[in-house]
């Protein structure tokens, strides 16, 4: 979540001044999995196309979060709910207790889409 926060800042401080910020969340075989050999599926370079198009001049959009795997590709974003004003205002139901937030959370999580 961190990364994503910083995604988001960046994206919206950069915005004014034409620079364009994403992220991506890579899932590939390499050395991070112990992997020596070459793997046979999830590859680094199936996931490189990616990285490159975010790189260039050619992407235009800002604040989104590249899913890449083996070849495939989807974006997603965090995107806040109306009328917050982080942090003091999140725009949001008010719990005290646990309990209460589990009776609640069908408001709570009314405006998202499962």
């Amino acid at each position: 979540m961190a990364q994503i926060g910083l995604m988001n800042v960046f994206a919206v401080e950069g915005k004014e001044h034409g620079i364009l910020v994403n992220a991506i969340s890579p899932v590939a075989k390499t050395r991070m999995w112990n992997v020596q050999d070459q793997p046979e599926d999830l590859r680094p370079n199936r996931v490189a196309p990616g990285v490159l198009y975010l790189a260039s001049p050619e992407c235009q959009e800002s604040g989104f979060i590249l899913r890449a795997s083996n070849g495939q590709f989807t974006a997603a974003r965090w995107i806040e709910r109306d009328n917050v004003d982080y942090p003091l205002n999140l725009a949001a139901v008010e719990s005290s207790t646990a309990e209460d937030l589990a009776t609640r959370w069908q408001e709570i999580a009314a405006d998202v889409a499962f």
